[in-house]
């Protein structure tokens, strides 16, 4: 059976492939270092902003080098994290593993452009794979896979989704001399991914 949540992108990942009757992905867009596929077959076209590996096409996922119509299947893994490109000249771990935006508006900017790019190359009833977590940043929600959703309004039906949950982790203990941090929010540890099917004109 396949489920609507685990604690394995890999066992999500082929289960999407196996519910839309897909032998492998068309193309993703933001294949990063290739984790997606360690346990099922590599994308026939492969794209990156800033491509970790060879044979990765250095293309920006808002402007595809791929004619309308051309393809069945696109995954778009982005970015999820906020606030963060300052954090990169201080070394951060996250800002270096994931990347992120200055600001939500810029994340929804290429959510948005990279939607309109994926239903002009995706053909009828192609099947287009995001994954995305919400943030909270200064104690405001940022709801995302619900904005994903709406975003994709009259050009996407929503098919499925799943949810990856992460293991826990223990709190980290405060520095000698600093206070402990009130809780105000539920910690996040789980990410979405969304499958559609694109619509008609």
């Amino acid at each position: 059976m396949i489920k609507s949540y685990s604690n394995s992108q890999h066992e999500i990942l082929k289960g999407i492939l196996t519910l839309n009757g897909l032998g492998a992905f068309d193309a993703d867009v933001t294949y990063g270092d290739g984790s997606f596929y360690k346990h099922i077959p590599e994308p026939k076209v492969k794209y990156d902003i800033s491509p970790q590996k060879e044979g990765v096409g250095a293309i920006d996922s808002g402007h595809l080098p791929l004619p309308d119509n051309s393809v069945h299947s696109l995954v778009f893994d982005p970015p999820f994290l906020t606030y963060v490109r300052a954090a990169r000249e201080h070394n951060s771990i996250m800002a270096k593993r994931f990347g992120g935006y200055w600001t939500y508006e810029e994340l929804s900017n290429h959510y948005t452009d990279t939607i309109y790019e994926a239903y002009r190359v995706l053909d009828h009833k192609g099947i287009f794979v995001i994954k995305c977590q919400d943030i909270i940043h200064n104690h405001k929600m940022h709801c995302t896979h619900a904005n994903v959703i709406e975003w994709c309004k009259g050009m996407f039906r929503l098919k499925d989704l799943q949810i990856c949950i992460k293991p826990s982790k223990m709190p980290i203990p405060p520095a000698a001399g600093y206070k402990p941090k009130v809780q105000k929010h539920a910690r996040i540890h789980h990410s979405y991914f969304l499958t559609f099917e694109r619509s008609k004109k």
